[in-house]
């Protein structure tokens, strides 16, 4: 009882209180009048309103950073141009703009001063200079007599992205047949046009003096030896043409190939995979996939899927073959930072062409890659035309070998292989080149499997110590076996 009556009389001592507050009459507390609305605090900034344009690709300069100078504000332009920057302190500031198209051109974009008042709408319209304008600016008028049109563009190293400074550039292109001039005028050989420039210490080249409309072949090459793929450049309409690559150092690497022999090639930290299909989407099984320039090979998974691994990084080309489609070759961008991926899409066969054009096309393209000069001068080799190749009707590529001087035609696991009779017991080696790229085996005798005799466009032989130097391998006297195909010399600017 003595700990349970305290309890209670807390209990009785509390409850008349609450009885008291339930009996007592309400009373109304009076509210207190509404504060009257605050006064809105004077404006203190100014804003940004404007659109950037893109005078030479003739659009909208979607993703260009506009910024305040000084005033650290700015805008970022959507996909119609337009950008807008508030909070802006008053005053006179530049606005300087930035974008990746600024950075291909080499040039800096900044407008003149513009004065921003408190609570006011300052609207400006920003453009990249026309072509007119910007070709005027980089080329000399020595330069302009050439031809009008300019390409313009960035080299970078493709691991780093700083500038490869002192990089050559070229461009090679052939100029187009005079309109409706009489097949019979036409001139069979043409030689080609060739622009150089050396990249500078801000990474860019301009290439001057170029006609208005022209298709050719873009290529970087470092003084160490490393070299980009031949880049095709057309340039359709306008003066001015863009176009960016990157160049690696050369890395080369003793290999052994299919049959044993030791081989340099050019080796890297890049890799790329991808899938290869055809225009409906379906996986193409056991197509071949090489890097060009490189012995890098590999075939096609059952999905279509393929790997490249330890190949040079920098802007290179794959080129992609499976018997019934056109060879396709496809651009990529490589670097040992982050793997490439893409996807090939394979084409028709090879369309066909008038006579007059084929004829015309195929001894420029020959004439291109050194075909026609070694003809004319080699002291020794064998030449193997179109037209002779054509007479031959073969099925396979090595039928159109087995009369050829110095090399056999011999079975090894049921596949054809090129040996040369000059060995000691006539099986000495012998390297195959395809379109001037060393040709690495998967499998031995493979290149029936992937080169038939109809897209070949002439072939050379060399025996022994007189294959040319580019032909050559390495530490040994191996006969060369120099392929040229429709693909590689039809092709414009090629």
């Amino acid at each position: 009882m003595r700990l349970l009556r305290p309890v209670v009389l807390i209990l009785l001592a509390w409850s008349p209180v609450l009885r008291l507050d339930a009996q007592r009459p309400a009373t109304r507390t009076p509210r207190p009048a509404p504060a009257a609305p605050a006064a809105p605090a004077p404006a203190t900034t100014a804003f940004l309103q404007g659109v950037a344009f893109d005078s030479v690709r003739r659009e909208p300069m979607t993703g260009a950073i506009v910024q305040v100078e000084g005033a650290l504000r700015f805008g970022v332009a959507d996909s119609l141009g337009r950008f807008l920057a508030d909070s802006i302190k008053p005053g006179s500031y530049r606005l300087l703009i930035d974008h990746p198209m600024l950075d291909t051109l080499g040039i800096s974009l900044v407008t003149p001063t513009l004065n921003f008042q408190v609570d006011r709408v300052t609207q400006t319209y920003i453009a990249v200079p026309s072509a007119e304008t910007l070709v005027a600016m980089f080329c000399p008028a020595a330069r302009r007599s050439l031809g009008p049109g300019a390409l313009v563009g960035r080299v970078r190293e493709p691991d780093t992205d700083a500038p490869a400074v002192g990089a050559r550039v070229s461009l090679v292109w052939y100029d187009p047949d005079i309109a409706g001039l009489p097949s019979s005028m036409r001139p069979t050989r043409r030689a080609p046009r060739v622009r150089e420039a050396i990249v500078g210490e801000d990474g860019t080249y301009r290439l001057c003096g170029l006609p208005e409309k022209y298709e050719g072949k873009l290529q970087a090459q470092r003084k160490d030896g490393g070299a980009t793929a031949e880049v095709v450049v057309t340039q359709d309409d306008g003066l001015l043409a863009l176009r960016s690559v990157s160049v690696a150092p050369l890395t080369v690497a003793s290999i052994t190939d299919s049959a044993g022999r030791p081989r340099t090639a050019a080796r890297g930290t890049a890799r790329v995979s991808g899938r290869v299909v055809t225009r409906s989407g379906a996986p193409v099984v056991s197509a071949r996939v090489g890097l060009v320039g490189s012995s890098a090979a590999t075939l096609t998974r059952a999905n279509g899927e393929f790997l490249l691994d330890s190949v040079p990084a920098g802007t290179q080309a794959l080129v992609v073959r499976q018997i019934g489609y056109r060879p396709t070759e496809v651009p990529v961008e490589l670097s040992s930072r982050t793997p490439a991926r893409v996807t090939v899409r394979l084409g028709d066969f090879v369309p066909e062409l008038s006579p007059v054009e084929v004829v015309s096309r195929r001894d420029e393209g020959l004439q291109r890659v050194g075909y026609l000069e070694r003809k004319r001068t080699a002291a020794t080799g064998h030449f193997i035309d179109s037209d002779q190749i054509e007479r031959r009707q073969a099925l396979l590529f090595t039928d159109l070998m087995r009369t050829v001087p110095g090399v056999r035609v011999s079975q090894s696991g049921g596949q054809n292989v090129l040996s040369s009779t000059r060995g000691a017991t006539g099986g000495g080696c012998v390297t195959i080149f395809v379109d001037g790229a060393m040709w690495q085996q998967i499998t031995p005798g493979d290149l029936d499997s992937f080169v038939r005799p109809q897209e070949v466009a002439a072939i050379e032989v060399y025996s022994g110590p007189q294959v040319p130097p580019q032909f050559t391998t390495l530490g040994q006297t191996c006969s060369a076996v120099v392929v040229w195909t429709k693909t590689r010399v039809l092709k414009r600017g090629g």
